[in-house]
């Protein structure tokens, strides 16, 4: 069966109404915890059921965003998704409810009530903020996914863009920055009117549910057990003490290499005077090279990798009408992730196809049979899936970039390392945001630029427009998972330990990183963590730590160049 063959089935609320109802009813009234437990089978069957068609229609809608059909589904899942979400908490209340919840946690685990805790913020009081949410999204992502840039003589997306920006002639660097933040000025009103709406959209909903803030419920939302916005306020003054100095010397070496004494923004994307390296062809060589690389990998890989490529599970090139960025999900009811992505012909493809893919492995292991919660970690934990698998890969990278392989990891390895103080940017701002829903759309704008210079103090866009702090309008996370962005700087350090343990013994390396792609969302992050022999990023001297061995590593790289 192909991914085209998956059939989509538009879900009947008011059928589900009732038959939720009926499970809930069955439930409370059950009379042993067996009862129980099979009625918990039932709901765990709706949930990935309607997961399946909810995700079926996104995928499909963002791989073309002018298809009627799908567009209209989308359209319809804005609208009654968060209705989902409120029959979801109630089939959570009632287990949590549970007259035999002691044999409950001895089936499911501890860890499925902490998850229920943190699911049981979602009221009806909430569907009508929700449901506007979903449209504002939805409005940003189209006004994103339209984007057409006239450049070179051709019509372009932005991740058509992407490789202009790293062209060798300044010239044409600074000239595609240009035309990218001329796009983003045209629609600057639209999206300051748009993120508004949904700075106060959100705060509004928070406070209905009764929170203080939107920050407090989006914590909860994200189901962040182990942590609060006070710890991760600690962790970025971590990376401001130990990663922003390390950041500052790569690009003073940078500059250097690249024989550039004033160093602007756009010239931070060439690494090498003679260009940057890049996969030594399009998407079919990507994809079967990726197939060979996985069959050696593991054999756990191999199937995993074999399973995707049989079926059609990716959606990878850059086209007209299609959402920009790269994702994974799962279509729970035929065992299968997907990966969609945006190639561009940059080191970006490789980097996003291992990053996918270390997801959807993740995901594939975890669809073992276990109830719907424990698929998925939260967002923190998921990320380190991916991005270590971008380092585990490495001893393969030759199948793509040939005699250009240390020019790649140069720069992959540095572009990781600098990623840290632009990822904790990008979390500061969204705390300033709804710490101060109020503030103007020029306040935020100028707030952002005020804390990207805390991190990245020598940033210089050489362009008016970004300078006044707007560079964030293109960062979808902000506008579509708040507070989510920090969980990949996290994420990047844990994956940073796998980099440096598969150098000491590859094997254990991918023993260590199996064993928490098998655990999936049973644990908490910190839990995962523990499963996976890493350290916590969190705590101090995680960092420093690490961060001498990285430029170890990259003087080696650079020392064969």
């Amino acid at each position: 069966m192909k991914f085209k063959d998956y059939k989509y089935e538009r879900p009947n609320y008011e059928e589900d109404k009732i038959k939720v109802n009926n499970m809930i009813k069955r439930f409370s009234n059950s009379k042993s915890a067996k009862e129980e437990i099979e009625i918990i089978k039932e709901m765990d069957a709706f949930k990935k059921t309607l997961s399946t068609n909810m995700n079926l229609a996104y995928i499909r809608h963002t791989i073309d965003t002018n298809d009627e059909f799908y567009k209209k589904e989308q359209d319809f899942l804005d609208e009654y998704s968060p209705h989902y979400a409120v029959l979801e908490t109630k089939m959570y209340e009632a287990v949590d409810k549970s007259k035999f919840k002691d044999e409950l946690i001895e089936e499911f685990g501890t860890h499925l009530f902490d998850l229920i805790k943190c699911k049981l913020i979602f009221k009806d009081e909430a569907v009508p903020y929700k449901q506007k949410e979903n449209q504002l999204i939805t409005k940003y992502n189209k006004i994103i996914a339209s984007c057409q840039i006239e450049f070179d003589g051709k019509t372009l997306t932005l991740p058509q863009m992407a490789p202009y920006t790293q062209s060798i002639d300044r010239g044409v660097r600074k000239a595609a920055t240009e035309k990218i933040a001329e796009f983003f000025e045209e629609h600057e009103e639209e999206i300051d009117k748009i993120y508004d709406e949904m700075v106060h959209v959100r705060t509004e909903m928070a406070h209905v549910l009764g929170f203080d803030s939107y920050i407090d419920y989006q914590y909860k939302a994200l189901m962040r057990t182990d942590y609060d916005k006070n710890d991760v306020a600690k962790y970025r003054e971590y990376v401001k003490k130990y990663v922003t100095p390390v950041y500052l010397k790569l690009l003073e070496k940078q500059s250097k290499r690249i024989g550039i004494d004033d160093m602007k923004a756009y010239d931070t994307n060439i690494i090498f005077t003679d260009g940057n390296a890049k996969p030594h062809g399009g998407r079919d060589f990507l994809v079967e090279n990726a197939k060979k690389m996985y069959g050696e990998l593991s054999p756990q890989t191999g199937e995993f990798f074999n399973f995707m490529y049989d079926r059609d599970l990716f959606d990878l090139e850059s086209k007209k009408g299609k959402e920009s960025g790269g994702y994974c999900t799962t279509i729970e009811d035929y065992n299968s992730p997907f990966i969609f992505a945006n190639f561009n012909g940059t080191t970006h493809d490789v980097e996003v196809m291992t990053h996918e893919a270390g997801h959807a492995f993740q995901a594939f292991t975890s669809m073992d049979g276990r109830i719907f919660e424990y698929i998925w970690p939260t967002y923190e934990a998921c990320e380190i899936h991916s991005m270590s698998m971008e380092f585990l890969t490495w001893p393969w990278m030759e199948l793509f970039f040939e005699d250009e392989t240390d020019k790649f990891k140069f720069s992959h390895l540095s572009g990781a390392i600098n990623f840290i103080p632009y990822g904790v940017t990008i979390d500061h701002f969204q705390h300033y945001v709804y710490e101060n829903p109020d503030a103007t759309p020029e306040d935020r704008k100028a707030k952002y630029h005020e804390i990207e210079k805390m991190y990245r103090p020598n940033l210089d866009y050489d362009n008016e427009f970004l300078e006044k702090g707007t560079w964030w309008y293109r960062q979808g996370h902000v506008f579509n998972e708040p507070f989510y962005y920090i969980d990949y700087t996290l994420a990047q350090v844990c994956a940073f330990e796998f980099l440096l343990k598969s150098r000491e013994d590859r094997q254990k390396a991918f023993e260590d990183y199996l064993e928490i792609c098998k655990v999936g969302g049973l644990k908490s992050f910190f839990g995962i963590m523990e499963a996976g022999n890493i350290k916590n990023p969190m705590e101090d001297g995680v960092l420093e730590e690490i961060l001498p061995k990285l430029l170890k590593i990259l003087d080696e790289i650079e020392e064969r160049l």
